[in-house]
């Protein structure tokens, strides 16, 4: 897919949000399959087939309505790139446990230039660091204290500074419990452990470029981490005026 230009949209109109270029490439693991625009009808009954091979028509349809649904909580609204998912299984401890993950990819203008890239990974870092350690939890988006996903602090988050081929950048990951809305009056939803690993990288300079992996199998931390790190290895940017393009492939 390429692309020369984004433009960004806001809540109370399309140009709300200056224009702005950007230049990049990414390989996302081939396992994930690209979801269509949420707001959009097209795409979504071949994307569901793809993720769902072996389900009914019906179950795809409900799934893909679902899922429709769920995709403004999970990822950003503005300047989005690129949103896949993957389902499937893999080994956790010698039996086979549900693998499910969403990654985002977004683009933020930034006003940073080449000379201050550094200072601007750094600043991310620092904000990261006071968002995390000091901010209370919203009500619908409480910490977790689970085993496979503490650090050397216990069930604190994590952020981390990374230096990745294309330059520095940030990564942080977060435990957490979210409850969705339900559609029925009356019905609560029970909430569902949900681990969010993220890296922010600054471009050579305008824009920074966000990596978001949502997951419910918080018991795979370890291998959509691994997932993360392979994205974030194979980002480049290039010039604009070298035929920008983005490769979400």
């Amino acid at each position: 897919m390429s692309v020369a230009e984004q433009r960004g949209t806001g809540a109370s109109g399309p140009d709300t949000v200056p224009a702005f270029r950007y230049a990049f490439h990414h390989h996302v693991p081939d396992e994930f399959v690209r979801l269509p625009e949420p707001t959009g009808s097209d795409g979504w009954r071949e994307a569901m087939a793809e993720l769902l091979p072996e389900a009914g028509e019906e179950e795809r349809e409900a799934a893909g309505e679902s899922l429709r649904q769920q995709l403004p909580l999970l990822t950003a609204r503005e300047n989005v790139v690129l949103t896949a998912m993957c389902i499937g299984t893999e080994n956790v401890d010698g039996g086979e446990r549900l693998s499910m993950g969403l990654v985002a990819v977004t683009v933020r203008p930034s006003g940073h230039t080449p000379a201050t890239r550094v200072f601007t990974a750094e600043g991310i870092y620092q904000a990261a660091v006071r968002k995390v350690f000091s901010a209370v939890p919203e009500e619908s988006l409480q910490e977790l204290s689970f085993p496979l996903g503490e650090g050397l602090q216990g069930p604190e988050d994590m952020v981390l500074a990374a230096k990745l081929p294309c330059g520095p950048g940030v990564m942080t990951t977060a435990l957490r419990s979210l409850r969705f809305p339900t559609l029925e009056p009356g019905l609560a939803t029970p909430p569902l452990p949900v681990g969010v690993l993220e890296l922010i990288v600054p471009a050579p300079h305008s824009y920074c470029v966000c990596v978001t992996i949502s997951t419910p199998s918080v018991f795979l931390l370890d291998s959509y981490s691994a997932r993360l790190a392979h994205i974030g290895r194979t980002l480049e940017f290039g010039e604009p005026d070298r035929g920008p393009s983005h490769d979400g492939a």
